[in-house]
C-alpha cells in the first residue's frame, strides 16, 4: 500500500530458456499468471524499457510495414512501367484487331490475347522484383525509426543487425545469408531457363 503501480508491464515466466508463460500488469500492478508458469523464473522483457515512437503515425508500429511497402512499390514503379510499355508498344495491333473483330470484348482482348503476348515481360519484371524484395535492406533500415524497426523487419535488414548492429553474432547472420541464397536460387533458376529458351527462339 502507497506504492505507484506500474501499469501495462509485460512480465514473462522463463522455464529451460523457453517462455511458457507471460502475461501484463493491471492498473494497480499485480499480475497473475497461469499454472503453467509455476516454477518458472519471471523476467521483464526488453520492450518494456524501450523508447516508445513518439513521431508521424505513419512510421508507428501499426503502419509502418505498409509504408514501407508502398515506398517500395514506389520506388519500382518506373521500372515496371517502362518494360511494360514497351511490350506493349512491340504487340501486333493486327492481333487485337483481329480477336475484336471475332467478337472479344476488352476483357477477353486482354485476358486472352494481350497477357499472353506480354508474359515473357511480365516474367522479367516479376523475377526482378522477386529478386530485389528478398534482398530489400536499405529502405527498411531508413524508412523505420529505431521503435519500429522490429516491427518491419527483413531478413536482410536482421542479418546486418544479428552480425553488424551490436549483437556480434556473426554463426546468426551467416545462417540468414545462406538462407537468403536458397530462396533466391529458385527464382534465378526460372530466369535462366527463361533466357535460355529465348535464345533457342
Amino acid at each position: 500500500a502507497g506504492e505507484k503501480a506500474l501499469k501495462g508491464v509485460k512480465v514473462e515466466a522463463v522455464r529451460g530458456g523457453k517462455v511458457v508463460a507471460s502475461t501484463t500488469s493491471g492498473a494497480d500492478g499485480t499480475v497473475t499468471l497461469p499454472g503453467t508458469a509455476d516454477g518458472a523464473r519471471l523476467r521483464l522483457p526488453g520492450s518494456n524499457f524501450a523508447t516508445a515512437y513518439g513521431g508521424v503515425d505513419w512510421l508507428g508500429p501499426a503502419l509502418v510495414t505498409p509504408s514501407s511497402i508502398g515506398a517500395y512499390a514506389w520506388m519500382w514503379a518506373g521500372f515496371a512501367m517502362v518494360l511494360l510499355a514497351a511490350g506493349l508498344a512491340g504487340i501486333d495491333r493486327n492481333l487485337l484487331e483481329a480477336a475484336r473483330v471475332d467478337g472479344a470484348n476488352e476483357w477477353q482482348v486482354f485476358r486472352k490475347v494481350t497477357v499472353p503476348l506480354l508474359a515473357p515481360v511480365l516474367t522479367v519484371v516479376l523475377v526482378t522484383l522477386m529478386i530485389n524484395v528478398m534482398k530489400i535492406f536499405d529502405l527498411i533500415y531508413i524508412i523505420a525509426p529505431q521503435p519500429s524497426q522490429d516491427d518491419a523487419n527483413v531478413l536482410a535488414l536482421q542479418l546486418f543487425l544479428s552480425a553488424f548492429g551490436g549483437q556480434g553474432n556473426f554463426g546468426a547472420g551467416s545462417a540468414i545469408g545462406v538462407l537468403l541464397l536458397l530462396l533466391v536460387l529458385p527464382v534465378m533458376w526460372v530466369n535462366i531457363r527463361r533466357l535460355r529458351k529465348e535464345r533457342q527462339r
